[in-house]
């Protein structure tokens, strides 16, 4: 009897640790240190922070589809939470009239779609005037929103050439805005250069481009 209540049990354990090598480790979760929990069933959730974040702006591989975004009835043609949605969505709330140059200083809107050629202070990328079109037409419909232009740069090359490159190009927005109508609610336009540049001078030239930007914000 007790040679056959442990052949029972081996036989027990053979077959529990044949279910666990069936699931693999598909899936494994950590519990503690050196300690795995095997399960067949998808343990997720939403990204979030940085990596829900991955792939947005000009960078990203796949190009982002536009919308058709409402300004008072007029359809315009950009990216949903983009540059334009989200600078309408601000003004339908009414807050701009409130608001202090201090609560605005620190709010910028990247432009997604204008870009220029490299190493070009005048000369667009094709497709970048429809943006600037879209701004003006956004500032018209509301006449009494001011607006500042900020031009940057990344952290490679010299500094000074960067910052003079940058006003220029903030410099040629704001002309251009100006051909279009804006003129009077441009308040200033900045090159800032690599002042504000995040990203590592020795990152792969993709990952800088990120510093390489045209902005906008509100001011008074």
């Amino acid at each position: 009897m007790r040679k056959l209540v442990i052949c029972l049990a081996i036989a027990t354990v053979a077959v529990s640790c044949k279910k666990i090598q069936a699931g693999g480790n598909k899936n494994t979760l950590k519990l503690e240190e050196g300690i795995e929990r095997y399960s067949d069933d998808h343990q997720g959730g939403e990204s979030h922070g940085h990596e829900a974040a991955a792939g947005h702006g000009s960078e990203h591989a796949e190009k982002k589809a536009q919308v058709s975004i409402d300004l008072n009835g007029v359809a315009l043609k950009g990216f949903a939470n983009g540059m334009e949605d989200s600078m309408i969505k601000y003004l339908k709330s009414g807050q701009y009239a409130s608001a202090t140059e201090d609560g605005l200083k620190n709010t910028w809107y990247n432009f997604d779609n204008v870009n220029f050629k490299t190493g070009s202070a005048n000369q667009l990328e094709a497709g970048s005037h429809e943006q600037l079109d879209n701004l003006a037409k956004i500032l018209k419909a509301y006449p009494d929103a001011k607006i500042k232009i900020g031009g940057y740069t990344d952290k490679t090359g010299d500094e000074a050439k960067n910052l003079k490159l940058s006003q220029e190009r903030a410099n040629f927005i704001k002309a251009e805005l100006s051909k279009l109508g804006a003129t009077a609610q441009i308040v200033s336009a900045e090159g800032y250069g690599s002042q504000f540049a995040h990203v590592d001078a020795k990152a792969s030239d993709s990952e800088r481009a990120s510093d390489r930007k045209m902005s906008v914000r509100f001011t008074k």
